[in-house]
């Protein structure tokens, strides 16, 4: 199974699993990003640090930090940009 493929297989509606269904209705007045796991973000920032560290290597611990650091920030910008969960997806 590849590696988007098993992220993926983790965003259900299990909250235990810190998933929401994509396709449930949000309740009314309510923003869908109040229903998304604190889990479910740290996956996507660990996703992120996995994609950049195939494409930028790095040896030290600094560059490790470094690196988390743009994930996080990666994440926040589409966090706050999308208008829905499924960019998140």
């Amino acid at each position: 199974m590849d590696s988007a493929a098993n992220w993926r297989s983790t965003q259900g509606t299990d909250p235990a699993a810190g998933g929401v269904d994509p396709n449930a209705a949000a309740p009314a007045g309510s923003d869908w990003r109040t229903q998304l796991q604190p889990e479910a973000r740290h996956r996507i920032v660990n996703k992120i640090m996995e994609t950049l560290k195939k494409h930028l290597p790095v040896s030290v611990p600094e560059g490790l930090t470094e690196l988390h650091k743009i994930a996080v920030r990666f994440e926040e910008k589409i966090y706050t940009a999308a208008t829905s969960q499924v960019y998140l997806t």
